[in-house]
């Protein structure tokens, strides 16, 4: 038991006191280097976020998640171009009725007048942040 408490002590303080010489080689830069630890506090922590498109439209086609198949929730929305937007619904989108009630996927369904919160990743593709049934 005191062997393991006199470990546990030594882990502990050797990453109080060396923990600098690590970060740079951690994300690929020199081994060793003290100066790491200003630029790591200097990396950016989140991935920006880009501007968002908001879409009205009806609801063409709807398919959700099915794990075994290995496939994802999307939506295709037509504009009032008549032009279709394929958009990718994920677990953090929300997902409203017309009275600003959260709702379950399954009430969003095909011919349904929706809204859509989205933005496009640097990839093409739309991930929605918010749909809105309208009545």
């Amino acid at each position: 038991m005191i062997k393991r408490t006199v470990l546990i002590l030594c882990l502990l303080a050797g990453n109080l006191i060396f923990p600098p010489l690590f970060y740079k080689e951690r994300l690929g830069g020199v081994k060793g280097s003290l100066a790491m630890a200003d630029d790591a506090a200097k990396a950016p922590t989140t991935v920006p976020d880009t501007a968002h498109t908001i879409v009205g439209g009806v609801v063409k086609t709807v398919s959700w998640a099915d794990p075994v198949k290995g496939t994802r929730s999307e939506i295709v929305v037509t504009d009032t171009g008549k032009k279709p937007i394929h958009i990718l619904v994920t677990s953090t989108t929300t997902l409203w009725d017309s009275d600003a009630k959260a709702i379950m996927p399954d009430k969003i369904i095909a011919k349904s007048h929706i809204n859509v919160i989205y933005r496009t990743t640097p990839e093409g593709v739309n991930i929605a942040k918010s749909i809105k049934i309208i009545k």
